[in-house]
């Protein structure tokens, strides 16, 4: 199920349910790093009928809440699924804690195979629903107009039509539960193993989750428990990543766990702030190897890193508020497109906007002033870059330029005016 998030500036459209480390990255792309509070909409809710106030309302909850809500959701079979949707069509003021609560004790509502009020009249006609039809014979029943029978059975229940099914959700009983998820822990990466098939058979009945990083010993008894002499020897059916670069493809098979377990270990000794910025590097720089992205953890200093700028123009509103003098007035930059000028900028310091914020490139700074370097210092970078015979070489074979204007006073101007850094002058 897509679902529409938002927070302040920062707006996502992602597919639920996540998984755990599918969650905290959500939030980090969010900014939301104190709350699991985040703000959506569920503008695309499957084939749920939903009323038209329900559907474009905006919600807020806790992420994970929300994650529930959709796994309990999705998991929703018929008659059930009718049900759970004629209580929302029933209540469409419902707040997101009641549409969770909904999702649990749907089977007190009254749910029955019809499509329509003629065939709820026969209905209740055959199975003898309508105490007032007792003493009637069954030549008198059959004279009977069963749509009017159904209208008033509909009307006495409160009830209404779902997907083909009639539901009387005025027969709800709202559960008497507090629902609360607990922080997770603080794992990195999540493998499903098992041991490795035999004749080609799937072992995955045997499989349990492995959290890394994990200590050694913990390591070797799971593979005495499933026994296999080193967990090295195992496979592996579900890969799950804190890292979104780091995926199975990149950590290929189990021989390569102890180093994934280090991975986990140096990711657990870094702070939050550290941790979305190492996200960001190894966005901006394609980094989805595991040996690389621990050399990336050695060097994390050397990037300069703002979480909360997300586009160009928001970078370079923020380079020039930085870099002007204290006395201007900031916010005439307020309304002005600034893209192309922060991409420019950002080009010069080797940087990247990413899905976590603004980085830079290795060894430079993001928001320093950028100065025009002086003729001799450019005379001195080119002959640093280039010997004395080449730059001879270039010499000889240098064409002296042929003004196009060879008459008049343009003539004049381009053979005797001299270059801006001389004055411009004749």
């Amino acid at each position: 199920m897509k679902i529409y998030l938002k927070d302040g500036n920062y707006t996502l459209a992602k597919d639920f349910p996540m998984n755990v480390f599918e969650i905290r990255d959500t939030l980090d792309r969010l900014r939301k790093f104190q709350s699991r509070e985040v703000s959506f909409r569920l503008s695309e809710f499957g084939n749920t009928e939903l009323p038209q106030s329900l559907c474009g309302k905006e919600f807020s909850a806790d992420i994970c809440k929300l994650n529930l809500f959709v796994e309990r959701y999705e998991k929703l079979e018929y008659p059930e699924a009718a049900a759970f949707k004629s209580l929302l069509k029933a209540n469409p003021d419902s707040n997101f804690d009641d549409m969770l609560l909904m999702t649990y004790g749907l089977d007190c509502v009254p749910v029955f195979p019809c499509e329509d009020l003629h065939e709820l009249g026969e209905m209740a006609i055959e199975n003898d629903m309508l105490c007032e039809l007792e003493d009637c014979s069954d030549e008198m029943l059959e004279l009977l107009d069963r749509e009017h029978i159904g209208q008033i059975m509909c009307e006495r229940d409160g009830g209404m039509f779902v997907d083909g099914y009639y539901c009387v959700p005025s027969c709800y009983e709202r559960p008497d539960m507090n629902i609360e998820i607990g922080e997770p822990d603080k794992r990195f990466f999540r493998l499903l193993i098992a041991p490795a098939p035999t004749n080609d058979e799937s072992t995955e009945q045997f499989a349990q989750w492995l959290s890394l990083p994990c200590d050694k010993e913990n390591l070797n008894d799971i593979a005495k428990d499933l026994c296999i002499g080193r967990v090295q020897d195992m496979v592996y059916y579900d890969f799950q990543s804190a890292i979104p670069s780091i995926t199975e493809e990149s950590f290929g098979d189990m021989r390569r766990i102890d180093e994934l377990n280090v991975l986990a270990q140096r990711l657990s000794e870094l702070s939050n702030h550290d941790f979305v910025k190492l996200k960001a590097v190894t966005e901006s720089e394609e980094i989805c190897d595991i040996s690389d992205t621990m050399d990336c953890i050695e060097h994390l200093s050397e990037y300069e890193f703002d979480m909360f700028v997300s586009d160009e123009s928001e970078f370079g509103k923020a380079y020039l508020a930085k870099n002007l003098p204290t006395n201007f007035d900031n916010s005439v930059l307020e309304d002005i497109d600034l893209h192309d000028f922060g991409q420019s900028v950002l080009g010069r310091k080797e940087g990247e906007i990413t899905s976590y914020g603004a980085i830079s490139g290795r060894g430079q700074e993001l928001y320093s002033a950028i100065t025009v370097k002086s003729e001799q210092q450019l005379t001195e970078d080119i002959s640093e870059e280039f010997s004395d015979e080449e730059l001879e070489a270039r010499r000889k074979r240098l064409k002296p330029f042929e003004p196009k204007v060879k008459s008049g006073y343009l003539a004049k101007y381009a053979k005797n005016v001299q270059d801006a850094s001389h004055g411009a002058i004749v």
